[in-house]
């Protein structure tokens, strides 16, 4: 089962303003995830055993989805964003009810930041000739990305959609298997790995002494991250061209994947 529910988070990694951190929170994972890498060597076999098995689900899911969600994303763009709306409104109420024990400023206070910042467009065209410089762009791109996916509610994909590097990233996902790209994949794929994996210790332990400290006002502002990004992604959709049966059809879809998880996270909290 632990698995499966890499599959989801994986599937949350590469969905753009869906948070893979976000979903391991909703299925009871995410404080088990930050303790096993922060203690890793105070019972080494059980905690690899652990992020073993959530790991090659995460690594399945990126390899074998990244090109389903191209192609949905490139046909069905409104549908298919209101789909992931639904998924996060599910998740979202198990986040407050099983982690936030008191109501808290925080919630709204980083609700409404992340909001405006979220609506400053950010058109980042970047054209990399030079290996030195390539290398620390997507370096630095692996960091973003390590952030996101530790910090809850924080979409990793519509971050890096705004660093200007989305579609190289997705592009080497849905060919990774293919040798005739391996040197320009190789060539993305190395500094950003490196840079998430730095990324991803720094920010852990961070987010460990947080737990420890404030664990209720970091829930809160976790939650707050989560409303923010259904508001952004919902704006950024109405924003663009649809005809009537396109928005009906969204949010009827946006019902069925609101339905789904909740579903799915009900199984999967009794597992």
């Amino acid at each position: 089962m632990l698995l499966f529910k890499g599959i989801i988070i994986g599937i949350g990694k590469i969905i753009p303003g869906v948070s893979g951190s976000m979903l391991a929170v909703s299925m009871g994972l995410y404080e088990n995830l930050i303790y096993s890498v922060n203690n890793f060597f105070d019972n080494p076999k059980k905690n690899f055993k652990f992020l073993f098995k959530i790991g090659i689900g995460i690594i399945l899911s990126i390899i074998f989805f990244s090109n389903i969600i191209l192609l949905l994303l490139n046909r069905y763009y409104l549908i298919t964003v209101f789909l992931f709306i639904g998924l996060i409104l599910g998740s979202i109420d198990e986040i407050r009810s099983k982690t936030i024990k008191k109501n808290n400023y925080i919630t709204i206070v980083v609700c409404i930041i992340i909001t405006i910042l979220g609506f400053i467009n950010i058109n980042n065209e970047v054209s990399i000739n030079q290996p030195f410089i390539k290398f620390i762009y997507y370096f630095f791109a692996g960091i973003i990305d390590a952030i996101t996916m530790v910090v809850p509610g924080i979409s990793g994909t519509a971050s890096l959609m705004m660093y200007g590097c989305y579609e190289d990233i997705i592009n080497c996902y849905s060919n990774i298997l293919n040798m005739n790209y391996l040197s320009n994949n190789l060539s993305i794929l190395i500094p950003f790995i490196i840079g998430m994996i730095l990324g991803i210790l720094l920010t852990i332990k961070i987010i460990g002494y947080l737990f420890k400290k404030k664990k209720d006002k970091t829930y809160s502002a976790i939650y707050g991250f989560c409303l923010s990004t259904i508001i952004i992604m919902a704006v950024n959709c109405l924003n663009s061209k649809y005809s009537f049966i396109q928005l009906l059809i969204s949010f009827v879809v946006m019902f069925i994947g609101f339905i789904f998880i909740k579903k799915i996270n009900h199984y999967l909290s009794n597992d």
